[in-house]
């Protein structure tokens, strides 16, 4: 294939100092498409080769850093990975330019390397920086090919015009007189150019005859990408993914020799892609057909499903194909497995086959593995596997329930399992009492005996299975013991459960706070403390089935709180009585510590001289705090005398003009307190008189009410009340 460029000068020289210089890695690129250059020939060699060819003597005759392999991770270039040539820079380095990259940088690199004689020879045209790859190859089948997708920066611009870069995949060896180009224009003997393949517009200084000249069809223009705008490739435009093959004789000795350089000038720069391991002679595969679409790797089953194995070839042809393969594995033929031919035909016309394989019912015998390995068309070298591809074998389809029926107790779950391949759906019927009816190992809690079945069943097919699960229910105690409880301080509590059948034999286990255990079918807990909060676990058993129910109960004691009380409480002899008081709720008064409790307050009189205990407590549901002892002591206050008057005359005439209390020295005014008829206050104090006025006006004649609190000097206090008659 030739490619000759032309060179626009000016364009070139704008282009550069308009172009931002990028400098990154000179071995890895991390753009789009991320470039490793300078690579060995085997390696390169390697990268390229496939399936059914052996590589030789490869040799490389290119700068370092014009030759790569790339990985595309996001790129209008149509091969994900693979190997790359230059006339150029493979990666973008060092403010040089590579193939990857924004179209907007030219790529151009002068490598000051020589071009190529074979294709000058070819071309006509003088040629520069060449980069080529040679080796031999020993093809296993008929053809030989390799996909690839061709790049340059003469594309637009030299489109249609008499410049060219040129670029040729040559072959030679038997039957090919010379060599060959393989780098044609599908379907024809047209050489791929960016004249024979572009978007059909030419150069601005070009004609479309220089195109359409170049053969039938010219220019191709399905076959052309435009990049004039890319991002992740230098070059302006290149090709669609495009394959190049020839037919070959199989296990000849082949020479293969890939090459690209500048032509006409060593500026502007060209490359060519090529698809890692596409190097191969007919394409044959093989793989194993998943008949279910289950999600699990191609499976069977023996006696209802059969393994499928699809093998296909690269393109139809107008002749049938027979391809031989062996069979390898745990899968035993005529045991596992009806016993199959050693090839299979393709028909003319069609690109594949499928292979249908029974699987023979047999004893349980565990999941076997049967691998399919095609071989080339052509065996150089003894046998040669070119594809490979397993199904798995099942078991014809089983479930298996060991034990068959269980023996449980009443409040007992138990756990089934179902022993079966897991490609199956499980079901169980009936649902009463399963966890979950879906799945090969459920639980089941019931109280009565039942026989359950379970189906193991594969969608789409034939295949299924049941088999069937008996529970037996022992005799099992039914509990009832007192539910949670708070009792009283210092009460007695019997736990006594209500087991049921009566009829049996039981034991007894009773465990609780305070380490606690007993044996007992009761147990009494007297004068309940704190030591006795907690929680009482019975554990009762038939003591033939030997199936226990354990039962609890909460036992919490009422913490009631003391009422608050004043003592000891000093009264005054000959005060009026008083009634004891206490902070509490629900009250309950004794006159002594055991004695008949009241809940009206006692009232204390002070007629007599001494001291007297009372006690009083508070409830509350149903208990009784702690008693409170109330000490109230009876004494004489004072001696001497003090008179408070029944009326008054304040009229101003010096007599009986005040309510005057008369006392003598050992008592003291604490507070007077003067109230009219409706209850308004209308005098208070510490003052031992009041005039019969009432907000400095004359109070009215009438009755008033007083309270009057007198302390003695020596300790104790009398309160009086009373009425007295305000006389005008």
């Amino acid at each position: 294939m030739i490619f000759l460029r032309y060179r626009y000068r000016v364009f070139f020289l704008k282009l550069v100092l308009c172009a931002p210089v990028v400098f990154l890695s000179p071995k890895v690129s991390q753009g789009q498409i991320q470039v490793t250059d300078n690579i060995t020939a085997l390696a390169l060699a390697q990268q390229l080769t496939g399936q059914g060819v052996t590589i030789m003597n490869p040799v490389l005759n290119c700068p370092a850093h014009a030759n790569g392999t790339f990985k595309v991770v996001s790129s209008t270039v149509s091969i994900d990975s693979g190997i790359v040539l230059t006339t150029g820079r493979a990666a973008t380095s060092g403010g040089s330019y590579g193939v990857n990259g924004a179209s907007s940088f030219l790529a151009s690199t002068n490598n000051g390397t020589p071009g190529d004689a074979q294709l000058e020879a070819l071309a006509g045209v003088t040629t520069y920086d060449a980069c080529g790859l040679e080796f031999d190859i020993v093809p296993q089948g008929d053809t030989a090919s390799f996909n690839y997708v061709f790049s340059s920066e003469e594309y637009k611009n030299a489109v249609c015009g008499p410049y060219n870069d040129a670029f040729a995949f040559f072959i030679s060896g038997p039957g090919i007189s010379g060599s060959d180009n393989m780098a044609l224009i599908p379907g024809t003997n047209i050489p791929v150019t960016i004249n024979t393949v572009n978007s059909g517009t030419p150069g601005a200084m070009w004609n479309i005859s220089g195109c359409s000249s170049m053969g039938a069809g010219s220019p191709f223009t399905a076959d052309y990408i435009d990049n004039s705008t890319g991002t992740t490739l230098t070059h302006f435009g290149l090709t669609t993914k495009l394959r190049a093959f020839h037919h070959v004789m199989p296990c000849a000795t082949y020479h293969l020799k890939i090459v690209i350089a500048d032509g006409g000038n060593e500026t502007y720069d060209s490359g060519v892609f090529l698809e890692a391991g596409s190097l191969h002679t007919s394409a044959y595969h093989i793989i194993a057909v998943n008949t279910l679409d289950s999600g699990h790797t191609p499976f069977a089953v023996k006696g209802c499903l059969p393994a499928k194995f699809l093998i296909t070839r690269q393109g139809s042809t107008a002749e049938s194909q027979t391809l031989k393969y062996i069979t390898t594995g745990t899968a035993i033929s005529s045991v596992d497995y009806t016993a199959l031919p050693d090839s299979i035909t393709i028909p003319a016309g069609d690109t594949g086959v499928m292979l249908t394989v029974n699987c023979l019912p047999t004893p349980l015998a565990g999941t076997k593995i049967l691998h399919l390995n095609l071989l080339a068309s052509f065996a150089c070298t003894g046998t040669s596997i070119v594809d490979s591809a397993e199904v798995v074998i099942y078991d014809t389809a089983h479930i298996v329930i060991a034990p068959s029926m269980i023996n449980k107790c009443g409040n007992d779950t138990v756990q089934a399992i179902a022993a079966g391949d897991s490609i199956y759906t499980y079901s169980w019927a009936p649902t009463t009492g399963i966890d979950n009816s879906d799945t090969q190992q459920p639980g089941i809690f019931i109280a009565t005996p039942t026989i359950y079945t379970v189906t193991a069943a594969l969608a789409g097919t034939s295949c299924m299975a049941s088999a069937t699960l008996g529970i037996n229910i022992k005799p099992t105690p039914t509990v009832y013991l007192v539910a949670d409880t708070t009792v009283c301080l210092n009460s007695t509590l019997i736990l006594q459960p209500d087991v049921l059948p009566a009829s049996r034999g039981y034991s007894y286990a009773w465990s609780g706070p305070s380490g606690i255990e007993d044996a007992s079918a009761n147990i009494a807990l007297n004068n309940i403390t704190q030591g006795n909060v907690g929680i009482y676990t019975l554990v009762v058993t038939d003591t033939l089935s030997k199936c226990a129910t354990m039962a609890t109960t909460d036992v919490q004691v009422a913490v009631i709180s003391t009422p608050i009380v004043i003592s000891p409480i000093a009264i005054c002899h000959g005060a009026q009585p008083v009634e004891l008081s206490a902070q509490g709720a629900a009250l309950q008064w004794y006159n002594a510590d055991t004695g008949t409790a009241s809940n009206t307050a006692p009232l204390i009189q002070t007629s007599e001289i001494g001291t007297s205990n009372y006690f009083v407590s508070q409830s509350a549901n149903g208990c009784e705090s702690p008693k409170a002892e109330i000490s109230v002591l009876v004494q004489k206050c004072c001696d001497g005398i003090f008179f408070i008057p029944s009326a008054f005359t304040p009229n101003g005439d010096g007599v009986n003009d005040k309510f005057h209390v008369s006392k003598d020295a050992g008592y003291v005014i604490e507070s007077i307190g003067i109230y009219n008829r409706w209850g308004q206050l209308v005098f208070s104090g510490n003052s031992d008189s009041w005039d019969g006025t009432f907000n400095n006006k004359a109070a009215d004649a009438g009755t008033y009410f007083y309270e009057i609190i007198i302390g003695c000097v020596t300790g104790g206090i009398i309160n009086r009340k009373g009425e007295v008659t305000l006389i005008r």
